[in-house]
């Protein structure tokens, strides 16, 4: 018995941190880490996989680092009362706080007009341009019934 807890602590111990839920609380920083650099050569596809990553650190995940580095410096905002620019909004993200599980919310990429949703409590549409989250909305919005990109590169 000692023996196999000896030989599989080490395994445990190593796998400990990937099973982790709690992400590292960032508000020690001013600004975020990293932010996103637009590309005009990034592919729908990529700019898909990209809005998913995004909603799934926004969302689902709590993850601030991933999240920012997909916003690009300019994050035109279209709410009274926050000014644009990411550094604006990092103090409301910082603490890596989820909104909701993949299974209570949605997700939606709008190839036609580069535009990604998310629905938790509300629903938020961002505009991307070169592979980055560039302009944000909340007010009024609605996910799209139909028309939503699949990440295997078809239309729903």
């Amino acid at each position: 018995m000692h023996l196999l807890n000896f030989l599989l602590l080490p395994l445990l111990a190593a796998a400990a941190p990937s099973l982790s839920l709690k992400r590292d609380n960032l508000c020690n920083l001013k600004t975020p880490p990293l932010l996103c650099t637009p590309n005009a050569n990034i592919s729908t596809a990529e700019t898909a996989l990209r809005a998913y990553r995004f909603y799934r650190a926004f969302v689902v995940d709590g993850d601030p680092k991933t999240m920012f580095s997909l916003i690009d410096s300019v994050y035109k905002q279209h709410h009274a009362g926050y000014a644009d620019g990411p550094d604006t909004i990092w103090p409301l993200f910082c603490n890596g706080n989820k909104l909701g599980t993949e299974q209570s919310t949605s997700w939606c990429f709008v190839e036609a007009t580069n535009m990604s949703y998310a629905q938790y409590s509300t629903t938020d549409r961002w505009r991307w341009v070169g592979g980055c989250a560039h302009e944000h909305w909340d007010q009024n919005e609605t996910i799209p019934k139909s028309g939503c990109y699949k990440l295997n590169g078809t239309v729903s």
